[in-house]
């Protein structure tokens, strides 16, 4: 299955990059489908990140939430130096 690798800003979904199909042995040939994959990045773009620009996000009906990624409740100095 060929894949291709999109992603957007996670609060107002505009493009932030996006990948090369990553082709398998069937590329190319009839009735063979590219699988896009989408990974939200960021918050907001530029445009949407100013105060004037009109943007609503409380009507976006997705929620985010902390990723995780520092709420493991140590600080991020305890782990510091642990990894190479």
């Amino acid at each position: 299955m060929c894949y291709e690798l999109v992603e957007l800003y996670s609060a107002c979904r505009c493009l932030y990059y996006q990948h090369a199909v990553d082709r398998c042995v069937a590329y190319g040939r009839p009735g063979h489908g590219i699988q896009r994959r989408t990974i939200l990045v960021g918050y907001a773009c530029s445009e949407h990140t100013s105060h004037s620009s009109g943007y609503d996000y409380s009507s976006h009906s997705a929620q985010y939430s902390d990723s995780g990624y520092y709420s493991s409740g140590r600080s991020s100095k305890s782990s510091r130096g642990h990894y190479r």
